[in-house]
């Protein structure tokens, strides 16, 4: 027999989705325009992007009342995925995984595909970013790191995944916003920089709270700094950006896009499904297993296409000025 306290859950799930229909279209096997939907994910099975599509398919199909599949067709930081979407009819019965590569694949020059050419669906999470050094080495604190960097112009190693990269571009705004000069290091894998950090090869790195979590919870790795509006409660005392007042750079997030020119009532229907499932138990067991929870981060489809403006024309002028130099 369920607790009481499952079947009060169940209870609020049902209303929250009920709620999200209402405010965003009903959809049914009888009015949505497809008999079936795929979900194309750019990134191999067991990743993140592939447990976010299968942990929420489930619950946009039962709202939509038809199947929706997750594909997965990995390639070229997900331009495979996102030319296969792109050449498919916008009838709404393909969907796509939309990270911030579409926004620095677009910008560097890695696909003539643009961020306009899809229509946002909705955006379901963030993956809150922070700075971070090795715990017991010579930075116990961000205003340690920031005093190094004035002393020694230059000289502050800082790791990030991949050259012309999102996490270059977080690092650059974040440095830039206080003011100090540094040196930035790619690494093709976070394994490698997790371990250089650790062996004193590099000062900070930054990378996910979900990814470094466990690192920090074992002491060796301290978080100096969170790339947010406002301090985490699970993270209590580690200073956010805006508290030091940085701008506050973008946050690694996934949602969900069509090809442009779907119907406006299939985008309607399929935006309140995402919502929908959002609430369902499946998913918030994703969120809360990884942390994506730890900061708001839904939007709907007219937040979302808002957001990617924004976010294009941010990261278009750091790549800028890192090709200047």
């Amino acid at each position: 027999m369920k607790r009481f306290s499952e079947v009060i859950r169940g209870i609020s799930c049902s209303v929250v989705a009920f709620l999200a229909i209402s405010a965003f279209g009903t959809a049914s096997a009888a009015d949505y325009p497809c008999s079936s939907v795929e979900w194309i994910v750019g990134w191999g099975a067991g990743g993140g992007s592939d447990s976010f599509a299968r942990s929420m398919a489930p619950g946009v199909a039962d709202t939509l009342g038809v199947p929706v599949r997750v594909i997965n067709m990995p390639g070229a930081s997900s331009i495979v995925a996102q030319e296969e979407v792109l050449n498919r009819p916008a009838d709404g019965c393909t969907i796509f995984s939309i990270t911030p590569d579409q926004l620095t694949n677009e910008i560097t020059g890695l696909t003539e595909l643009s961020h306009t050419d899809l229509q946002p669906i909705m955006r379901a999470h963030v993956d809150i970013g922070m700075m971070h050094a090795r715990k017991g080495g010579e930075f116990g604190s961000w205003d340690d790191v920031i005093a190094y960097a004035k002393d020694n112009p230059g000289e502050l190693l800082v790791g990030g995944t991949g050259a012309a990269s999102f996490d270059e571009i977080v690092v650059n705004i974040v440095f830039g916003a206080a003011g100090v000069e540094f040196r930035y290091i790619p690494y093709e894998a976070s394994k490698e920089m997790h371990a250089d950090l650790l062996g004193g090869r590099l000062h900070v790195v930054y990378d996910e709270v979900s990814v470094l979590a466990g690192m920090i919870e074992a002491g060796q790795v301290a978080p100096l700094i969170v790339l947010a509006e406002s301090e985490l409660e699970k993270f209590p005392g580690v200073q956010a950006a805006r508290d030091l007042g940085y701008q506050v750079p973008p946050s690694l997030w996934r949602g969900a896009a069509v090809k442009g020119g779907t119907p406006a009532d299939a985008v309607k229907m399929l935006e309140g499904a995402f919502m929908a499932a959002a609430d369902t138990e499946a998913y918030q067991t994703f969120e809360e297993g990884r942390l994506l929870n730890l900061y708001p981060g839904r939007l709907g489809a007219d937040g979302f296409a808002e957001l990617l403006a924004g976010e294009h024309k941010m990261y278009a002028d750091v790549i800028s000025g890192l090709n200047a130099n």
